[in-house]
């Protein structure tokens, strides 16, 4: 590196945590300052794309922007507290999409980290996005690591996302605005980072490699099917058509074979049909001897198209219903357009027996949905089994899913028993909640849904079974994967379409709702008042339409005349709506009491005039005054 570096820079510049990272830095300092040309020194505004620009490369880039959107913020929030912000680039180093407080926006502004910027190491000298692309590898550019000295005020951790041929295709990056971040201080984000990554890269290499058979091999079973896996996607011509990072390695100890039968003792053929059909019933995982030595661990995701080919052989496999138009008459009596959409979506998708994920808070009218779409499809006189995974015990979850042979266990009945999964043969079964559904539980799941099979606790024999499925969860469950609660395999074999079930407070029909509800919860004719509508129209409805119906039934019983007052709502909805400071039903509460304190003044205070000016009874009134605490003069 020639001499003519500002004195002190190249001392802090190799303060690094390792020879790797030394290497990574000097390297691009020279490629920086002999390829590129940049100075130390140089001030340069950030080379920013138009919008309309930076729109076209999302659209470009549309499965990675699409599956990166929730992961980016998942991210965020569980490392918001540090002050950083997180960005998502293209394999170029253009900045797709960020998120980032609102507080710190326009410092990461002013120094060029925004959507659309360009941060590659041609333009923005040593950087974190920049430098991992050329590296292939997470790293850390801390302070006066950049070479630029107008970048030394950040500290960024990126790490690369890979597509199934082993390029770079994105770069995950997590950057600060920070004076007192040390080196140290990083290591945790850029393993957070780096963990985040490799999730995104499996998350793209199931969707672009989903028509191929997709392999999973670890050294130790109990990681198959994990993110910990490695694994490679074998085309219909025996070939190797993708890897994951971790594969590669593999493949690399093989001498980068693109032959399965080059690595394993038998060609593609027995390969896949030994995964799927393995001797020891109900086991997630079977050894593979490697040639030339060693044992992997192994099991197979097969396409739909192919599961008929290779799953089977002496077990009965149950014959795939076939694709059902969705009737028509169909509908569901609520107005709001977006759960409309999902309604209609996710009917179709039923339909032609696609599985569907239903995501949304706790009490949002998921199993709801769920069972219209099943009466839409499959008609009312077909099952609907619904089980709560978190509402069962993990010593019961897999007696009640899978059953089990009399006398399988102490307390067993002595016919056995066939289990919920059965139930629903024919029909369609709905799994809630299904993020707490224990690991060993998911293990024997998928297994069922590879082979449409179901073997019961104790029992030797499999039986065939034929059902819809429909899961949902509150939880964000490639958080959950990436933490390791959640079964990735899994995942991915359950989520043929994910549609995300709006909250209450964001629905549009909430006064129809609320009409709906009381014309079924009570016996007589109850409707709210425009004032106590106005209150539940404003509230934030936490527990969502449970919440909303446990409101309704406690005031429908108070309700004097078939009138709902504000009075009538229950005493904890009250204390919520005080906790909520500076509410939208704080304010139009005090705006109320303000147009009816002005009204009794234009009145002189006169009880009966005010009441009828206001269309209401005098009791109606004094009631009104109390709630807003309005005191007679």
């Amino acid at each position: 590196m020639s001499g003519n570096l500002p004195g002190g820079r190249i001392e802090a510049a190799l303060q690094l945590s390792g020879g790797a990272q030394n290497r990574a830095v000097l390297e691009s300092w020279q490629r920086c300052e002999q390829r590129f040309g940049l100075a130390h020194d140089t001030l340069r505004r950030p080379e920013v794309i138009p919008e309309s620009q930076t729109r076209r490369l999302r659209d470009r880039n549309g499965r990675l922007y699409h599956h990166a959107h929730d992961l980016v913020r998942t991210l965020y929030r569980k490392i918001d507290a540090s002050g950083y912000a997180v960005f998502l680039t293209d394999n170029s180093g253009v900045i797709l999409d960020s998120v980032a407080a609102q507080s710190l926006l326009p410092s990461f502004r002013t120094n060029g980290l925004l959507p659309g910027a360009v941060w590659s190491e041609e333009r923005e000298g040593t950087n974190g996005i920049g430098t991992c692309i050329v590296e292939g590898r997470p790293i850390t550019i801390h302070k006066d690591e950049h070479f630029l000295a107008q970048h030394s005020v950040l500290t960024c951790t990126a790490a690369p996302v890979f597509d199934p041929d082993g390029k770079v295709c994105s770069v995950l990056d997590v950057s600060a605005v920070r004076e007192d971040i040390k080196r140290p201080d990083c290591l945790r984000v850029r393993g957070m980072v780096a963990d985040y990554a490799e999730a995104l890269e499996r998350i793209l290499f199931f969707d672009e490699r989903a028509g191929d058979v997709i392999l999973h091999l670890h050294p130790e079973a109990r990681h198959v099917g994990s993110t910990r896996d490695a694994m490679i996607s074998i085309a219909s011509d025996g070939t190797i058509s993708g890897a994951t990072s971790t594969a590669r390695r593999i493949l690399a100890a093989c001498d980068h074979s693109t032959d399965i039968a080059d690595m394993f003792e038998m060609d593609v053929e027995n390969l896949i049909a030994k995964l799927a059909n393995p001797d020891a019933q109900g086991v997630s995982a079977t050894p593979l001897n490697i040639a030339g030595g060693g044992v992997l661990f192994g099991s197979v995701t097969i396409p739909q198209r192919m599961r008929r080919r290779y799953v089977g052989g002496s077990t009965p496999v149950a014959r795939k219903a076939q694709a059902l138009p969705a009737r028509r008459t169909a509908d569901i009596p609520d107005q709001d357009a977006a759960l409309r959409r999902i309604f209609e979506i996710g009917t179709r998708l039923h339909a032609r027996d696609i599985n569907v994920l239903m995501s949304g808070e706790t009490g949002s009218g998921k199993e709801y949905l769920a069972r219209h779409i099943h009466e839409a499809t499959l008609g009312k006189s077909k099952a609907f089994v619904a089980i709560n995974c978190a509402a069962l015990p993990e010593g019961l979850i897999e007696n009640e899913l899978f059953g089990h042979a009399g006398g399988a266990f102490t307390g067993a009945a002595r016919d056995g028993f066939g289990g919920r999964i059965r139930e629903a043969n024919g029909g369609t079964l709905f799994l809630d909640e299904i993020g707490d559904m224990p690991l060993a539980a998911q293990g024997r799941l998928l297994r069922v849904l590879e082979s449409r099979t179901v073997e019961p606790l104790g029992s030797t024999k499999s039986v065939p079974v034929d059902f819809r499925l429909i899961c949902a969860s509150n939880v964000d469950l490639n958080r959950a994967v990436v933490e390791g609660k959640f079964r990735e395999d899994l995942l991915y074999r359950i989520k043929g379409a994910r549609l995300a079930v709006p909250p209450l407070r964001e629905r549009s029909d909430l006064v129809d709702l609320i009409g709906r509800l009381l014309a079924v919860l009570s016996d007589e004719y109850v409707a709210c008042s425009d004032d106590a509508l106005a209150l539940l129209t404003r509230h934030r409805w936490p527990g969502n339409v449970r919440e909303l119906i446990n409101v309704l039934q406690y005031a429908a019983v108070f309700a004097e005349g078939g009138v709902i007052e504000c009075h009538h709502l229950p005493d904890d909805f009250y204390a919520v709506l005080n906790d909520e400071t500076s509410s939208p039903c704080q304010t139009i509460a005090r705006a109320e009491a303000d147009a009816l304190r002005q009204l009794l003044e234009e009145q002189q205070w006169h009880i009966s005039n005010t009441a009828k000016a206001l269309g209401i009874g005098r009791n109606t009134l004094y009631r009104r005054m109390a709630r807003l605490g309005i005191e007679r003069r």
